[in-house]
C-alpha cells in the first residue's frame, strides 16, 4: 500500500456474501475435508428465534460459487413452497471461502426488488465460514409468487486472489399462528434491469436514480425503504475531507467532497425525507486485523432506512405516475450541497397498504418545512519550513424537516405528519505530514410518524446515536518493496437505537408493545504489517508475522419479545482466537464510546 489512507480504500474494491454449501444453520460447525476446522466469522446479533428447529418447510433458494464473477451474477428462479402454511420467513445465508481475497459486496434481488445487501469477511488460507439469518417476512407478497432471483458478488479469482465464495441461501418458513397484515404491493424504485439478468441497483453520482411509480388510488399507507452504501472512493466517506483541502499534503492520498453524506428521497422533485447514514466499516476497513473473527456492526446485513410518505397520498393517489428519485449529496462550503465520488449503490421499494373497501384516498395539500441544513466548518492547518505538517477540520451540521396533510380513507379523516430531526459532528485531525489520522464523528437523529383523528394508530418514533472514533498511524519504510509497512490502528464506536421498526410493525411480524432498545459497542486495536511484494500497489492481504489485533464487543437488546446480551473478545493473528464469549438472557450494561473530542 502507499499509505494508511490508501489502505482504507485499496483493501476494498467490491464485496460480497457468506455461505456454507449445505445450508448449515447458526450453531452448527463446518469442517474442511480433512482435520482442519474452518474459522467461524460472525456478526454479534440478537437471535431472531429461540430455535430454528420446527420449520414448516424449507428450500434452497441459491446455491452457487462466485469465483471470477465480475459482471456475472447468479440468475435463478424462486417458487413459493407448495402445501406449506407459513407466516414467518427467515433467510439463512451460509458462506465458505478458502484462500486469499478481499471482502466482497453481495446484493440479492427478487425481480427488481432488493431483499438483502451484505458483505463477506476476508478469507484466510485455511478457510472461513459464516452463517447469518435475516427475517424477510415484510416481503411476504413477493415470497408467495414466482420470482427471478439475481445475486451479484463481483469477485477477482486468479493465481493471486485464490478465494472463491461458496454461497447457499436457504429459506425457512414457520407457522407462528400470527395474523399478518403485509403490504398489498411492493413497488421497486430501481433500474428495472432484471429482464436483462442484471441487478437493478442504481450507481450514483454517475447514474440517474429515478423511477415512475403509480400508486393504487385506494392506498391508505405507504412507506419507502431505502438501501444505500458507499463503495470505492466512497466506502469511507466519513473520513473524506472538504475538496479545497485535498492537496494539503503531497505524500498521502485524500478523498474529497467532505465527510458528510445525505441520502435523499424526492417525490416529483420535492424532498420527502433523508438519511444521514451509519458509518459502516467492512472487514478490511481501518485495519483488517480488527475484524477476525468478529465483523463490524451491520457488516453482514447493511440496514435499510424507512421514510413514511403517507402524508403525500392526497397527491399520489390520482392514478397518475409520479417521479421518485434517490440522491446522495455531500457538503460544499460554497453551495451547501455538493457532489460525491463514485460510487454509491442505491435502490428502494415502496411498501403499499390499500383500503380494503376500495375507496379512493383524498387529501389536502401538504404543509412542508424543509429548510437546508445548517453547516459550520472550522479548519486549521499548521506548516513548517513551507511544508504542511498537520491539519484539523471540524464540520457540524443540523437539520429538521416535516410534512403534514389531512388524509381521508374509508376509516375516516386524519392528520398525518412525518418529521425528522438530525445533528452531526465530524472532527478530523491529521499529523505527521498526513500519515497519522484521528477521526471522531457523532450522528444523532430521530424520525417520527404521527396520526390524529379517525383511527389513532400508535405513533412511531425512531431515534439513534452513532458515535465513532478511530486512529490510524502509518509507518512507511524507505523501500516498501522489501521491508514491511506498519499500520497501527484503533477503533471505538457504538450504535444506540430506540425504535419501533416501521415495516415489521405494519406487517405485524413483531408484537411491539414498546420500542426495541439496542445498545452495542465495539473497541479494538491492531498492529498490521504488509509489503508490496505480494500484490503490486495493494500490499499483502495475508498479514505478515507479528500482526496482531484485539477486538471486543458489548451487545444489549430488549423488546417486547426478546431480552438478550452478549460480550465477546477476540485476538487476531496467525491463529485468531475467541478468548471470551458470554451470552445473557437479559439486557446488559454497555460502556460508552469516548467521543469527547467532538463534543
Amino acid at each position: 500500500m502507499y499509505s494508511g489512507f490508501v489502505l482504507l480504500a485499496a483493501l476494498h474494491f467490491l464485496r460480497g456474501c457468506h455461505s456454507l454449501s449445505d445450508g448449515t444453520l447458526a450453531g452448527e460447525r463446518a469442517v474442511q475435508s480433512g482435520a482442519t476446522p474452518l474459522l467461524e466469522i460472525f456478526q454479534v446479533e440478537a437471535p431472531l428465534r429461540k430455535t430454528y428447529d420446527g420449520a414448516a418447510c424449507k428450500k434452497v433458494v441459491i446455491q452457487h460459487e462466485f469465483a471470477a464473477s465480475y459482471g456475472t451474477p447468479y440468475v435463478g428462479s424462486y417458487s413459493p413452497p407448495a402445501n406449506c402454511k407459513f407466516t414467518t420467513t427467515i433467510f439463512n445465508l451460509s458462506i465458505t471461502s478458502y484462500g486469499i481475497n478481499y471482502d466482497r459486496l453481495g446484493l440479492i434481488y427478487f425481480g427488481d426488488v432488493e431483499l438483502w445487501r451484505l458483505t463477506t469477511a476476508m478469507p484466510v488460507r485455511t478457510g472461513i465460514f459464516s452463517n447469518y439469518q435475516k427475517d424477510v417476512t415484510i416481503f411476504d407478497p413477493i415470497l408467495r409468487s414466482e420470482q427471478k432471483v439475481i445475486m451479484t458478488m463481483d469477485n477477482i479469482y486468479d493465481s493471486t486472489f485464490t478465494g472463491a465464495w461458496n454461497v447457499t441461501l436457504t429459506a425457512l418458513y414457520y407457522d407462528d399462528h400470527k395474523t399478518l397484515t403485509p403490504a398489498n404491493k411492493i413497488l421497486p424504485i430501481s433500474s428495472q434491469s432484471s429482464a436483462q439478468n442484471r441487478i437493478s441497483v442504481f450507481s450514483l453520482p454517475d447514474g440517474n436514480a429515478t423511477s415512475q411509480i403509480t400508486l393504487p388510488r385506494n392506498t391508505e399507507r405507504a412507506v419507502v425503504s431505502i438501501l444505500a452504501s458507499g463503495n470505492g472512493a466512497e466506502e469511507f466517506w466519513f473520513r473524506n475531507v472538504e475538496s479545497e483541502y485535498l492537496n494539503t499534503f503531497n505524500n498521502s492520498v485524500l478523498y474529497g467532497y467532505s465527510p458528510f453524506r445525505e441520502v435523499q428521497l424526492l417525490i416529483d422533485g420535492n424532498l420527502a425525507g433523508v438519511s444521514w447514514p451509519f458509518p459502516i466499516v467492512f472487514t478490511g476497513g481501518i485495519s483488517p486485523g480488527l475484524w477476525v473473527p468478529i465483523v463490524g456492526i451491520d457488516a453482514f446485513d447493511i440496514p435499510s432506512f424507512e421514510i413514511d410518505i403517507s402524508p403525500w397520498l392526497g397527491l399520489l393517489c390520482d392514478g397518475k405516475a409520479h417521479t421518485f428519485e434517490l440522491k446522495v449529496v455531500g457538503y460544499d462550503s460554497k453551495n451547501t450541497f455538493g457532489s460525491i465520488n463514485s460510487n454509491w449503490w442505491v435502490s428502494a421499494s415502496v411498501f403499499v397498504w390499500t383500503d380494503p373497501q376500495g375507496k379512493q384516498t383524498k387529501g389536502s395539500s401538504i404543509q412542508s418545512s424543509v429548510p437546508r441544513p445548517d453547516f459550520k466548518l472550522t479548519p486549521k492547518i499548521t506548516s513548517s519550513a513551507g511544508t504542511n505538517t498537520s491539519m484539523y477540520l471540524k464540520l457540524t451540521a443540523s437539520r429538521k424537516l416535516s410534512h403534514t396533510a389531512r388524509i381521508t380513507t374509508s376509516s375516516g379523516t386524519r392528520s398525518l405528519t412525518w418529521a425528522q430531526d438530525l445533528s452531526y459532528t465530524n472532527v478530523e485531525d491529521y499529523t505527521n505530514l498526513g500519515y497519522n489520522k484521528t477521526l471522531t464523528q457523532i450522528t444523532r437523529g430521530s424520525a417520527r410518524y404521527t396520526s390524529s383523528g379517525g383511527l389513532l394508530p400508535l405513533p412511531i418514533t425512531n431515534s439513534y446515536y452513532w458515535p465513532i472514533h478511530f486512529t490510524s498511524d502509518n509507518l512507511v519504510p524507505i523501500n516498501p518493496q522489501v521491508k514491511n509497512q506498519t499500520l497501527i490502528a484503533s477503533i471505538d464506536r457504538s450504535s444506540v437505537e430506540t425504535t419501533i421498526p416501521i415495516l415489521p410493525y405494519l406487517t405485524k411480524s413483531v408484537s411491539q408493545i414498546f420500542p426495541s432498545i439496542l445498545t452495542t459497542r465495539q473497541a479494538g486495536d491492531s498492529v498490521y504489517f504488509w509489503n508490496n511484494t505480494y500484490y503490486q500497489f495493494a500490499g499483502a492481504i495475508d498479514p505478515a508475522k507479528g500482526t496482531v489485533g484485539t477486538t471486543e464487543q458489548w451487545y444489549s437488546f430488549l423488546d417486547s419479545d426478546t431480552a438478550y446480551g452478549r460480550y465477546v473478545k477476540a485476538v487476531d493473528g496467525y491463529e485468531p482466537v475467541l478468548i471470551v464469549d458470554k451470552e445473557f438472557g437479559e439486557a446488559i450494561s454497555v460502556p460508552n464510546t469516548d467521543v469527547s473530542s467532538a463534543e
